[in-house]
Parts: C-alpha cells; structure tokens; sequence
C-alpha cells in the first residue's frame, strides 16, 4: 500500500468514528460543556478543522496560517483556543459542520496529490514534538482526531449514552 493512500486510509477511519459518535447526539447538546474543562461537540469539530487546516495547509503546503482560516475562527477553535458554553461565541452548527466536512475533503484530495518525497520533506520551519515530516504531520491529523473523538464517546457516557461498538 503506497503510504499516501495508508494516510488517507487512517484520516477517513479517524472521521468515520468521529461522525458516528455524534450521530445521535441532540443539537441541543453540542454547546453543552458535559464536565468542567471538557469540550464540548461544536467546539471539538471546529477545533478538529482548524487543526487539520494547520496540519496540512500550513505545515506541508506552506501557506500562511491567515490564508487559510479567518482569524476569527482560528480563536474560536485554533491551538490554545478554550471552549465556553455560550452558543452565541460560535458559527452555527451548519457552519461548523460544513468547515469540518470541507476542510476533509481538501485534506485527501491534498494527500492524494503529495509525492513520496513530499511526504519525506520537513513539515514546517518550526519544531514539532510528534513529527519532523509532511507525512508525520498527516499522520498526526489522524491520531489528533481520535483524541478529541475519545473526547467525545466521554461525553456520550457523561449524558447517559450507550458506547459504540
């Protein structure tokens, strides 16, 4: 298997997880913070976007950070950002789900125009502690995403809700 379509393999499983956990979650839940200091679903899609967009916008085509995702929303939901349980803070639900579909879509059409020495080339000028490459960086999309997925299926428990099997 070419290490591009493992990537993309690996990105979609992570989002297919993902979109199974809040399946049966109530719009009215995902501005509700289920426990102090944990996100809550609006934030940790729109967080997972903006990560994404960092990841493989920034970090392996280069592109400045303000080029690919309005300030705005790289506050609301970018690195250090903090989750707040006030609906009006945030984009609509359509809105954040259109972003975290949209910025998946970019994301494999991305990885499926890299190279293997683009996936080998340095991710970025500045250091980062999970990866030095283009393809480390992807990788790091995937396993960042189960993170906040885990995040999620927490969420689901704290509300009553059935794991997924």
């Amino acid at each position: 298997m070419r290490m591009q379509d493992f990537l993309i393999e690996r990105i979609i499983k992570a989002r297919g997880w993902t979109t199974s956990l809040i399946a049966d979650i109530d719009e009215g839940q995902w501005f509700e913070m289920p426990a102090p200091g944990v996100g809550h679903v609006a934030w940790q899609l729109g967080h997972l976007a903006a990560s994404q967009i960092a990841l493989v916008h920034v970090r392996c085509l280069g592109k400045s950070a303000d080029a690919c995702i309005a300030p705005a929303l790289r506050d609301t939901f970018g690195k250090g950002s903090t989750p707040v349980a006030d609906a009006s803070k945030y984009p609509s639900i359509p809105d954040i789900r259109k972003l975290f579909d949209e910025t998946q879509h970019q994301v494999i059409e991305t990885i499926r125009n890299m190279s293997d020495a683009d996936l080998d080339a340095p991710a970025g000028t500045d250091p980062h502690p999970l990866f030095s490459t283009k393809g480390g960086a992807l990788a790091t999309a995937a396993m960042h995403e189960t993170f906040h997925a885990g995040q999620i299926a927490m969420s689901r428990r704290i509300w009553g809700k059935k794991p997924l099997r």
